[in-house]
């Protein structure tokens, strides 16, 4: 080991960028198999459109606790393989296990549980993946090191919802459900490794510098006070009969009780979290973030169904007769591919306007490009509610929200670190975290609500009205973008000094 110096980071090439990105590439094609097959692995099980809101409130709630600890141990720890490369292997790995598992359920409780644990496990890659970004290179990178990560994410998405269709089309093959999710959990590990392999930690934080220190278990706090004002609030609330007749026999009433908790609980868990940041500014960003991720969930969850039920005229399947399912099925397939394609092309554009994007923040402003691909993004979305009755108009309007989803992934955690206080970067993306976990719910929940209120006569049966995801979402991916435009003009970023000290070999060895 030489001599310990004070240094500003080096810049990194753009090897080393795309080396970064690979892990996105793993995260992301097992998260597309996520977003794209629960569906399908689900309603079967018998789940209504509020029921698998429900169950995608996994993503959300552990993201509340777990993003938050994991950064705040990786900001306060150190070993021979750095501080966020072993979180990004472990999740990744834990992660790929439960994928495997997922399409075999037999029931819509082992379904939902698979799904909780896959999500704690992505949380614990994502946040200290985010957090290597500032802790090997100078500030004046950060912009196209997230462009690449949209870069990455933009990849792993188009193979993984193209693949499929790719199969059927040309080599005649229809993969199966059970199939794919094995290639995700293949491919989300490899990817992971490699970039743990190839991205060594070279540079430990100078301690004097960066003494900001937050308990890891803070998290979990303010999750257990804000259950109490939550629990709260409902008891009340059924004591007056506000919630129906108190019937625990009743699963519509349990169904309606559980939704008010966890759509309750966000409320005061985000008050609190917005008193720790320390300015204005960050406050906008957080606004920004949970209405742009009300709407991007919107897209999430309900994509497939909209697809399924709305374009192919396919009826609600969840309580109908194995027979009935099993003659739907071939048509359902179908239904799937065209899903996974206009994904696919949703994900093609991210990754084709990625990088240009972050050269175009670095000369017009950050928050002026956000704000019109957030703009784009809404038209997109209303494009999908109003105007969307063929295959071809599905992968349009999918694509052109794709301008919108690259800013997403490059913008928001650029100004976030220009803002955060030092030697709190990874918990601080943990706590940014809530502003996307919150939404999550807020768009499970009431969104699901909506659409489940809202059946529609079709001409093979009943379905819900699906499109109606698309004009929430829209309403509030506008509004994102009008707090997009009150933010500050955005200054020279802090420089944040570390210790080089010369590790001879930090990569992990396979």
């Amino acid at each position: 080991m030489v001599a310990i110096q004070k240094s500003k980071l080096p810049k990194v090439s753009n090897r080393q960028l795309l080396n970064l990105s690979i892990g996105a590439i793993g995260l992301q094609f097992a998260w597309a198999m996520q977003i794209n097959l629960t569906g399908r692995v689900t309603e079967p099980l018998g789940a209504t459109p509020i029921i698998l809101g429900l169950m995608w409130l996994a993503g959300p709630i552990t993201g509340i606790i777990v993003q938050p600890i994991v950064g705040a141990i990786s900001d306060n720890m150190w070993t021979r393989f750095g501080r966020r490369r072993p979180f990004l292997l472990i999740g990744a790995i834990l992660g790929s296990l439960s994928l495997v598992c997922l399409p075999y359920s037999s029931s819509l409780l082992m379904a939902a549980s698979v799904l909780w644990i896959i999500d704690i496990c992505v949380n614990v890659s994502q946040g200290p993946h985010r957090a290597l970004v500032p802790d090997i290179m100078p500030p004046e990178q950060h912009v196209l090191a997230n462009s690449f990560f949209s870069f990455g994410v933009g990849v792993g998405a188009v193979i993984a919802f193209g693949f499929p269709f790719f199969l059927e089309k040309v080599l005649h093959y229809q993969i199966s459900i059970k199939e794919q999710f094995i290639i995700a959990a293949v491919v989300c590990t490899a990817a992971m490794l490699w970039t743990c392999v190839t991205t060594p930690e070279k540079y430990k934080p100078d301690p004097e510098l960066c003494c900001e220190k937050e308990s890891p278990f803070e998290s979990i706090r303010l999750f257990a006070i804000s259950s109490l004002i939550s629990g709260g609030i409902l008891t009340v609330g059924v004591l007056l009969g506000l919630f129906g007749k108190f019937d625990l026999s009743d699963s519509s009433f349990i169904i309606n009780i559980l939704s008010w908790f966890v759509l309750l609980l966000s409320i005061p868990m985000l008050t609190m979290v917005l008193k720790t940041f320390y300015t204005k500014e960050i406050g906008k960003l957080c606004a920004m973030q949970y209405f742009t991720w009300i709407g991007m969930m919107c897209l999430f969850i309900y994509f497939n169904n909209f697809v399924v039920h709305n374009i192919y005229l396919i009826p609600d399947l969840s309580s109908a007769a194995e027979a009935v399912k099993q003659s739907y099925e071939p048509l359902v397939m179908q239904a799937t591919n065209l899903s996974g394609i206009a994904l696919a092309a949703f994900n093609l554009v991210c990754l084709i306007v990625s990088i240009p994007l972050g050269l175009l923040c670095n000369k017009y402003g950050k928050k002026n490009i956000h704000a019109i691909a957030l703009f784009i993004m809404a038209i997109a979305y209303f494009g999908l509610a109003y105007l969307t009755h063929s295959a071809i108009s599905a992968v349009i309007f999918a694509g052109l929200a794709g301008i919108g989803w690259a800013s997403i992934l490059t913008v928001p955690y650029t100004l976030l670190v220009d803002n955060a206080k030092e030697g709190t970067i990874a918990s601080s993306l943990g706590k940014f975290n809530l502003f996307i976990a919150g939404p999550q719910i807020l768009s499970s929940i009431a969104v699901g609500y909506l659409i489940t209120k809202s059946p529609m006569q079709i001409s093979t049966g009943m379905t819900n009205h699906w499109e109606y995801a698309f004009i929430a979402g829209g309403i509030t991916i506008i509004i994102a973008s009008f707090v997009a435009l009150t933010l500050k003009s955005e200054k020279t970023a802090k420089v944040t000094d570390f210790k080089s000290i010369d590790i001879e070999d930090q990569s992990l060895t396979v």
